[in-house]
């Protein structure tokens, strides 16, 4: 990915810059949760919702961790 950036030196507008920055979050919260990302992104693509969105695998995986009284607002 850096190597692509630095030839061809970033990228042409603003809406670039944003899509390459979803994408590359994305990359990385894919590899976190261990889900193959093209096959979500194709998932998401094809509407066949084999694969639950981002957001309900992270609130069910937080579900499951026990983080005491720090994630309780005061």
């Amino acid at each position: 990915m850096v190597q692509r950036r630095n030839i061809s030196y970033a990228t042409q507008t603003l809406q670039g810059t944003q899509a390459w920055d979803t994408f590359i979050s994305l990359v990385a919260t894919t590899r976190k949760l261990g889900i193959s990302f093209f096959g979500y992104v194709r998932n998401r693509i094809s509407h066949t919702r084999k694969i639950p969105t981002s957001a309900t695998i992270l609130r069910e995986q937080s579900s499951l961790n026990s983080f005491g009284c720090s994630s309780i607002p005061q």
